[in-house]
């Protein structure tokens, strides 16, 4: 998964990666932060307000564990994340129409819907974990892309395609 992400175009042209810690049976992020620092990428990383936001974040500031033991900074100055930027999403399922289901709770809908549009928006995730089709709701974020083991899958229809999103061809 590293590899397919380290070879794709909305990653490459990023300058801002919004990226989560990783935590239980999610897809590891270390060498994903490792990889943005060496390049010289800023680090963006959740963090659960009253309304859910993107902090800036350099590995050794400060964490504090909360609900579910994920971790996040203990504080930072919120982000406002513009292209040419992506974020990576921790996905439990998903399938081809880019909805995805987490570990409930809506944090990370309300967190994409508070940010630029055209922020590219990734799932990483495994091919065990793609469904048909998933329950939507009405206030639920579509991902552009999934990012699998084996695989970049354009959200919408599957297939290994290019979307327009932000300016950029994808």
């Amino acid at each position: 998964m590293c590899a397919q992400l380290l070879t794709f175009q909305p990653y490459q042209a990023a300058v801002a990666v919004g990226i989560y810690l990783a935590d239980e049976n999610e897809i590891p992020t270390a060498p994903l932060i490792a990889s943005a620092l060496i390049a010289g990428r800023h680090l963006y990383v959740p963090r659960g307000t009253e309304v859910p936001t993107l902090v800036r974040w350099d590995p050794g500031a400060a964490l504090r564990r909360v609900h579910g033991g994920i971790q996040e900074p203990l504080d930072g100055v919120p982000a406002d994340l513009k292209p040419p930027a992506i974020v990576l999403l921790p996905v439990v399922a998903w399938d081809y129409t880019g909805t995805r289901l987490g570990r409930g709770g809506g944090f990370y809908d309300r967190l994409l819907s508070a940010l630029d549009p055209h922020v590219v928006w990734v799932g990483l995730g495994y091919e065990f974990q793609m469904f048909p089709e998933l329950p939507r709701d009405p206030w639920d974020v579509s991902m552009d892309y999934v990012i699998t083991e084996r695989r970049v899958v354009a959200c919408g229809d599957g297939r290994e395609a290019s979307v327009q999103k932000g300016g950029l061809q994808l």
